[in-house]
């Protein structure tokens, strides 16, 4: 009896530690539906993350038969060059109870000028509304978002494109560019102005 229970205790336990281990930003990025990045298939995932626990450069040739390159993978964090131009940042964020959402910053260079968007996620990738995470008082005119890997905390610059004019040798004139910083309040579920 006594030898039954400690088997049971042990299965128990695996199956707890799987289930914690499912919530690292590397296994869900393995789990991540090819939609959200068509350029990489499930196998390139794969390979990347295989290439890092063999201390590997982490790159892969993609579907659009370029490289994409992981520029740093952590547990609650991904930077992602998929092509030349567009990237991904992935940030594993904690709710107030323990609940982890995941947070994608998406960004696409268009001339030297980034564009990027932020779209936040369930553990199993469904959608979740941005609005729920980010403060009313941010811009729909986000030219570009960075994440800060160790904290998560968010520096949004928007209108920092210049103004595309250029006839008969008039200079663009730039727009001028605000950035502002949130960090992540956990105890809040969202991103607060700092």
């Amino acid at each position: 009896m006594n030898k039954m229970k400690t088997i049971l205790s042990t299965l128990l336990l695996l199956v707890a530690s799987s289930s914690i281990q499912a919530q690292s930003l590397k296994d869900l990025f393995l789990k991540m539906p090819q939609n959200l990045c068509p350029a990489l298939s499930e196998y390139n995932r794969l390979e990347i993350v295989d290439n890092q626990k063999n201390q590997k450069v982490m790159q892969t040739r993609n579907l659009f038969r370029t490289y994409s390159k992981m520029e740093e993978l952590t547990d609650d964090y991904a930077r992602l060059t998929v092509t030349k131009n567009s990237q991904k940042e992935m940030k594993l964020l904690t709710l107030n109870d323990e609940t982890k959402i995941i947070m994608v910053v998406s960004t696409i260079l268009v001339d030297d000028t980034p564009d990027s968007s932020v779209a936040f996620y369930s553990t199993d990738w469904q959608p979740l509304p941005a609005q729920a995470y980010l403060p009313e008082s941010i811009s729909e005119d986000i030219r570009k978002i960075e994440v800060e890997s160790a904290t998560g905390r968010l520096t949004i610059t928007t209108n920092n494109a210049p103004l595309l004019l250029n006839y008969d040798g008039v200079k663009p004139t730039p727009i001028p560019t605000s950035s502002s910083t949130y960090a992540w309040k956990s105890e809040q579920g969202k991103y607060v102005k700092e």
